[in-house]
């Protein structure tokens, strides 16, 4: 399947969720434009994968040798298989090779033996940690059924995501929650529990068993965090620190977990349409990008169609002002592959390709 094919199914066919075009308004999803600004931020990353399948921050962005391969090869999987370029297509188009290629570098890179076994992790990643875990499990959830050219490479796939998810329940913290190292601990930190919370969400998806009492004491978590009075989500439960980003990653979070009209949800979206930076009720935040990635699963999967409609956009909007001209965007801590990973996946969410975007 050539490149050209691809950009033309996704300008012709609609998303295949029921009415997805006719709930929005105006020129709907606007999928002729998101299609030119997904075609070229993949480009950019797929010019950008290093010879041994990964992605990571570039060069010349590395501050004192920080590197966060695990994480940002997840996310670059994730954006190029939600546009439709699968990892069993290895030889139709170069972002079907690529994706192939860091699907397979992700599978290599998940311990197999000893105390941590199941942790995605390289020499010289000191970014990634359990965030990276949470989103290279994801990546790999998503491309079950679409990987392996053989039952041998089927299986090392399928056993990864296991081992993955093992890591993941074994190392829940005793407030339910996760911290950054893969250790039990009382530590714990919101961001990371979200992504362990889809990782998990998206191996039971994919048909892997997942302990639903892990599940229960994670949401709890999540609930404890929201402050009551504003209706937003702190980083961790007993810290004052709240933000827009915090609380799109949280409502997400507990939609995926089947949770649609709760009161907490109910206040959390009111929050998170007071504080949204891209329509201009709120200010510019650090992890704007992260937090819109969330926003716009959050928005997609709530029952008011309208809150989506009326932000798509916005961020639409947001992301074609922000594109460099060789495709990618920037992000000031992380770097470009990672900004325009995010920023890319986020565009392709009410697509619904991906089962995680799913409805």
């Amino acid at each position: 399947m050539s490149a050209c094919l691809v950009l033309t199914l996704l300008l012709l066919m609609p998303p295949s969720l029921d009415g997805a075009q006719d709930a929005a308004h105006g020129d709907g999803l606007q999928l002729p434009r998101v299609a030119s600004l997904v075609a070229a931020s993949h480009g950019f990353l797929v010019e950008n994968q290093y010879p041994d399948g990964s992605f990571s921050l570039l060069r010349s962005e590395r501050e004192s040798g920080a590197d966060a391969p695990v994480a940002i090869t997840g996310l670059v999987a994730l954006s190029l298989m939600g546009a439709g370029h699968l990892p069993d297509h290895s030889g139709r188009t170069a972002s079907a090779r690529a994706v192939k290629a860091a699907v397979r570098w992700l599978v290599d890179h998940c311990i197999e033996t000893g105390e941590q076994a199941g942790y995605f992790y390289t020499d010289g990643d000191t970014v990634s940690k359990m965030h990276g875990q949470g989103y290279a499990l994801l990546a790999l959830t998503q491309a079950v059924g679409m990987y392996g050219d053989s039952p041998a490479e089927r299986e090392r796939l399928a056993a990864a995501v296991r081992r993955g998810v093992d890591l993941i329940q074994r190392t829940q913290g005793v407030h339910g929650a996760w911290y950054y190292e893969p250790t039990r601990s009382s530590a714990h930190e919101g961001s990371i529990t979200v992504c362990m919370l889809q990782a998990l969400r998206g191996a039971k998806e994919a048909g892997f068993a997942v302990d639903f009492a892990v599940i229960e004491a994670a949401e709890a978590y999540m609930l404890k965090s929201q402050d009551p009075e504003s209706g937003r989500f702190r980083y961790q439960i007993g810290s004052d620190t709240m933000s827009w980003s915090l609380t799109a990653a949280a409502l997400a979070t507990l939609n995926a977990l089947g949770d649609y009209s709760s009161a907490a949800l109910t206040n959390g979206f009111d929050a998170l349409r007071r504080h949204d930076p891209y329509t201009g009720a709120g200010s510019y935040e650090q992890f704007q990008i992260y937090g819109a990635f969330y926003a716009a699963q959050a928005y997609w999967a709530w029952r008011d169609a309208r809150l989506f409609n009326e932000w798509w956009p916005y961020f639409v909007d947001d992301a074609a002002r922000r594109q460099s001209g060789d495709g990618s965007f920037r992000h000031g801590k992380y770097g470009r592959v990672y900004a325009t990973a995010m920023v890319s996946l986020t565009l392709q969410v009410p697509l619904g390709y991906l089962p995680m975007f799913q409805r």
